[in-house]
């Protein structure tokens, strides 16, 4: 099985040095959920859908919507994260109110006033830390404010030069923040992603100490903008580029070899602008990481809307693997029959694998210099005839074939391996086949 396993991982490797660069958002899925005009400081939740419309933040769920909390006149909304699985944090800048609000029944509650807030990350259900002006629109700096939720307790954490920027956390708990800049309109290339390490923000919590730029270390530079920031479930970072109208990624943003990434979302013609990213992980044990054409696993989702008409819609893109078929019924007679493959990359490369005898389990393969692992039948991976499969523009490919005829009926099984030109790779579901007269 090693052997084989080799020589397919060999094979993959070797098609993977010869492609070229492709700026295309392919290999996800995605659904779009209307929100009511003027919805935004969207987030996702096990209850339901919150937003905030200026006067009312609401929960909508299958039951209807329920108002959580209300303002007594026009509010500007700054941000909603989740604490935990049964509260949200709420931010608000014409008043700077703090809020906790429950999602289960209950009072919400003013835990603090940050000063023109702007984004919050949760450094665990209890602590939070917030991006916010504090000083006023004509100060030099934006702060960024731990607030202990249990206390109401505020501390001065970091202080970074221009306007307020987003914050986000990675799976270690250190925390990322996007600069920028206090002109208006902002210079291109710009806005600087800076990591902040979990031990150092802690030492700086415990010891009442503010940071600054030269306490992080740089991501990546020269983005031309990052109105909000999220991670996916394998340290890649995504950010809304409202200068071009586009979600961009920061692929391995938690490593230290962070790289710019293809475009995701691109809006333009759209008519919408993206204003919010938020990134929910699959629950499901083995399901594959966020990237294209791996199978669905978590969701990110996608907050756009209008300036304009006041439009507001929550986009939900999920990994898509490509899909296998047979144009035969599903005992295969004899004669001609194509196995057909829909949803790869354009014109990218194929691999159909293909073994007698039923499939049995699945096995994960990292692929070297890829990103993403492939997840292939355990039986192809150690005995399968490889036959290479040039994909069309539309990511689409067929194998016509002939069958003579078996008696008995011949079990067998095929799945095909694809990857872009961009160094994606993914598979598509085992398909099973029974081959009779």
């Amino acid at each position: 099985m090693i052997r084989r396993t080799n020589l397919l991982l060999a094979t993959v490797a070797s098609l993977s040095l010869s492609l070229q660069a492709q700026q295309i958002a392919e290999g996800y899925s995605s659904d779009t959920n209307t929100l009511a005009n003027g919805a935004g400081n969207v987030l996702e939740t096990a209850f339901g859908t919150v937003s905030f419309d200026g006067l009312e933040l609401t929960l909508a769920s299958s039951n209807g919507t329920q108002t959580l909390l209300t303002f007594p006149s026009n509010t500007f909304g700054s941000f909603t994260a989740p604490i935990g699985a049964n509260r949200v944090l709420f931010g608000e800048s014409s008043n700077h109110g703090i809020w906790s609000v429950p999602l289960n029944g209950g009072t919400p509650q003013l835990v603090a006033n940050v000063l023109f807030n702007f984004d919050a990350v949760l450094l665990d259900d209890d602590r939070a830390l917030v991006s916010a002006k504090t000083g006023g629109f004509s100060s030099p700096d934006n702060e960024v404010m731990f607030v202990d939720l249990l206390t109401g307790q505020t501390q001065l954490l970091a202080q970074v030069p221009g306007a307020s920027g987003p914050l986000a956390i990675d799976a270690a708990g250190d925390v990322y923040y996007a600069t920028a800049s206090a002109t208006f309109p902002a210079p291109p290339g710009t806005v600087d992603v800076l990591r902040l390490s979990r031990a150092t923000v802690d030492a700086a919590i415990l010891n009442n100490q503010v940071l600054g730029t030269g306490d992080a270390t740089v991501v990546i530079q020269g983005l031309d903008a990052a109105g909000d920031l999220a991670f996916d479930d394998d340290g890649d970072l995504f950010y809304v580029d409202w200068m071009n109208g586009a979600i961009g990624e920061i692929n391995g943003a938690s490593s230290s070899q962070a790289s710019l990434g293809p475009v995701l979302v691109d809006f333009a013609g759209s008519g919408v602008s993206g204003s919010g990213l938020q990134f929910v992980a699959s629950s499901a044990p083995g399901d594959q990481v966020f990237e294209p054409f791996q199978f669905a696993g978590g969701t990110l989702y996608v907050r756009s809307g209008s300036w304009s008409t006041g439009a507001s819609q929550n986009q939900g893109l999920r990994a898509a693997p490509p899909a296998l078929t047979s144009s035969a019924p599903a005992t295969i007679p004899s004669g001609a029959f194509s196995l057909d493959t829909t949803g790869g990359p354009a014109n990218g490369f194929g691999l159909l694998l293909f073994a007698t005898g039923p499939a049995s389990g699945s096995v994960t393969l990292p692929i070297p210099g890829l990103e993403a692992s492939l997840l292939l039948s355990a039986s192809l991976a150690n005995s399968a005839v490889m036959v290479p499969l040039p994909l069309d523009a539309s990511g689409a490919a067929s194998l016509n074939l002939n069958n003579p005829g078996f008696a008995p009926i011949l079990t067998a099984h095929a799945q095909t391996v694809v990857l872009s030109t961009s160094g994606a790779i993914g598979s598509a579901a085992t398909l099973s086949l029974q081959v009779g007269q």
